[in-house]
């Protein structure tokens, strides 16, 4: 079985995680992002993730990705169907480009699996500029204002209580998105925030970007 991704899509980490959570044997393969061709060959559309079976089948969607996983006996607990993080996605949601432009011109910098080409990082820069509206350089440059924000967000988001030793539905959800800011230096994260993050990357044996955030 080997499971498609990209590094920085959280799309991608919710599949990831649940995969490590539940020991289902598999290969990670990390794509180009300009590899459009790969995706067609295997779902017929360009995303990720793409969970690809034995004999060849492949599958696409996070969640019924996620569905899948948790569906295979492997002796490791199943997720906990708790999903009550509405209040936490509709407040990132709220300061949906300030973290965008935060985190897309970042994403090309950190050395990641799938911008490893020119071709690749060009791909990605010219639709994302595009969804920003300004320029990666632009939006590096404007680094102070878009963390103010995201930071106010963050200050004001309800606190989420920490898993405990069992992953439930509504981290898959959440903690993706919470994990990728740490590829913002010096972000400042309420400590519950910290703490939640910190806890899910142990539990689910992923990882943040603090060691070379930007």
């Amino acid at each position: 079985m080997k499971l498609y991704q990209y590094d920085h899509c959280p799309f991608c980490v919710r599949a990831d995680m649940v995969a490590s959570w539940r020991k289902v044997p598999h290969e990670k393969v990390y794509l180009l992002n300009d590899d459009e061709q790969a995706h067609y060959d295997l779902i017929g559309a360009k995303m990720v993730p793409i969970l690809q079976f034995d004999d060849g089948k492949a599958m696409g969607e996070s969640l019924d990705i996620v569905a899948e996983l948790d569906g295979i006996e492997t002796g490791a607990p199943t997720l906990d169907p708790w999903d009550e993080v509405a209040p936490q996605m509709q407040a990132l949601a709220s300061a949906n480009r300030a973290v965008n432009c935060l985190l897309f011109p970042r994403n090309v910098r950190l050395g990641l699996p799938e911008f490893e080409t020119r071709t690749a990082i060009g791909y990605f820069t010219e639709r994302k500029e595009d969804i920003i509206g300004i320029s990666f350089g632009q939006a590096l440059e404007e680094t102070a204002a878009h963390k103010a924000e995201v930071e106010a967000m963050l200050a004001a988001m309800p606190p989420l209580d920490l898993p405990g030793d069992r992953l439930r539905m509504g981290d898959v959800l959440i903690y993706p998105q919470l994990r990728n800011l740490t590829m913002v230096k010096d972000l400042a994260f309420p400590d519950w925030v910290r703490a939640y993050v910190d806890h899910v990357t142990a539990l689910c044996g992923t990882h943040s970007y603090d060691d070379r955030a930007i």
